[in-house]
């Protein structure tokens, strides 16, 4: 017992640190790559010598707040919202300045997440006769979608070229997501497509696994959303590693590596796309925006969900939506739709205490995920399903809007539809993480 107790014990130690080396690969990005180039766009230097022994301190704090393995989907969620959103809001304060109270106010919504996530779990039933046709009404989706962007002429924008995606991007945006089109290819393009993928996997049905990815394929190529495309190559990274004691660790390695590589093309040879996309946009940017989001909305009110759920009981105080006033706020202009995560617009709707209450409830999703994965499913294909909606919350995407636009409730619904309880048996190793024994070979045929 007290063997397992000290091993624990240095497994954390050694992701709070690796934590640590990823916050002075993003500093030092920040400073020698991100805003020699982007300083216009409001990337500049500024650093605090406290700021910089508080962020690291908190950065410290949260790799031993975080399991050092990944047990359960709730593990993996909040290692990316981490590693995603709150230590490069870090890096971003110590290097450019930010309001302390509200990066400590992040800090502890973080904290509030972890802690409701560990709420005592409940069970689910199985809805044993619904497995067959919820893959069945899925497939039918996926295809209703594609015939759709066929037929309004999508294939004139296809555009495969990753530097081009915004001259096609809004065009082919009215073309084809007008209506109800518009929530049904985001959730078949976020979660549906990318879950039958991970169902094919699951099922070794390799054919249907490279037709669904090709059809991922056509669906960047007609939407121009350059995450598209990147989908499945996130579920065949949870499908490698999560089976692995070490793998929060290696996953973190390996975001380190990306930061290096974009970096180094950058110095040694002027190509400055991949830091521009892999640093900048997804590290940066939503760290910028929190700072942003919290400077506008202090100084001018808060919105109370009156630009979302309580739109007809509470009436919106500003000319323009709140993204479009960001963008203003930032760049002096509104041709910009500046989103971002729950812990952005938790504070513009309701200050402090509205970042606690988002965290809370984000805290009860956990939870909730946990529970329909949980000796129902695959700990892998439960996280491939949920993690791409999830991470949309993180940084991009208020909390209604996740739930509905990104499609957290559609991931949820398919989690419960078809997980079994009698489909998988999860066996502890040695190294404390999960493996999979006696899965069925028949995802649709009934348990025993």
């Amino acid at each position: 017992m007290n063997q397992k107790r000290i091993t624990i014990k240095k497994s954390t130690i050694k992701l709070a640190l690796l934590l640590v080396l990823l916050k002075v690969t993003l500093d030092l990005a920040y400073v020698y790559i991100i805003s020699p180039i982007y300083a216009y766009s409001g990337f500049t230097v500024l650093i605090h010598p406290v700021a910089v022994i508080e962020s690291y301190i908190l950065v410290f704090i949260i790799g031993l707040v975080l399991p050092f393995t990944i047990n359960r989907a709730s593990h993996f969620l909040l290692w990316m919202l981490g590693v995603g959103a709150l230590i490069p809001t870090l890096s971003y304060y110590a290097m450019h300045s930010g309001s302390r109270a509200y990066m400590y106010a992040m800090f502890l919504s973080f904290l509030c997440v972890v802690l409701v996530s560990k709420l005592p779990p409940v069970r689910i039933s199985t809805l044993k006769e619904g497995r067959t046709i919820a893959i069945i009404v899925l497939v039918i989706m996926v295809f209703a979608v594609t015939a759709s962007l066929i037929a309004k002429g999508g294939l004139s924008h296809f555009n495969l070229d990753l530097s081009k995606v915004y001259e096609h991007r809004r065009e082919v945006g009215a073309v084809i997501s007008t209506g109800l089109w518009g929530y049904i290819n985001t959730w078949v393009f976020k979660v549906i497509n990318p879950a039958l993928i991970g169902w094919a996997l699951w099922q070794k049905k390799y054919r249907l696994v490279a037709l669904f990815i090709a059809l991922q394929v056509i669906f960047f190529g007609i939407s121009s959303h350059k995450s598209v495309l990147f989908y499945p190559v996130l579920i065949l990274a949870v499908y490698f590693f999560v089976k692995i004691p070490k793998a929060l660790r290696y996953m973190t390695w390996g975001i380190i590596g990306i930061i290096v590589v974009s970096s180094l093309s950058t110095l040694l040879f002027d190509y400055n796309w991949l830091s521009s996309l892999f640093i900048r946009r997804v590290f940066f940017v939503p760290a910028q925006l929190n700072f942003a989001y919290y400077e506008l909305f202090s100084e001018i009110g808060y919105v109370y969900l009156s630009n979302s759920v309580l739109s007809q009981l509470v009436h919106y105080p500003f000319p323009y939506p709140p993204q479009m006033m960001i963008s203003n706020y930032l760049f002096g202009h509104y041709n910009t739709w500046a989103n971002n995560g729950f812990l952005a617009t938790s504070y513009m709707h309701f200050g402090y205490m509205g970042m606690l209450i988002f965290s809370a409830f984000v805290g009860l999703l956990f939870w909730l995920v946990d529970i329909l994965v949980h000796n129902r499913l695959p700990l892998w294909l439960g996280i491939s399903i949920v993690a791409i909606p999830f991470f949309s919350l993180f940084t991009s995407a208020d909390l209604s809007t996740a739930l509905l636009t990104h499609g957290i409730l559609i991931a949820l619904l398919i989690l419960l539809i078809i997980g079994s309880s009698e489909q998988k048996v999860l066996l502890s190793n040695s190294n404390g993480g999960l493996h999979e024994k006696d899965l069925s070979s028949k995802f649709s045929s009934p348990p025993s």
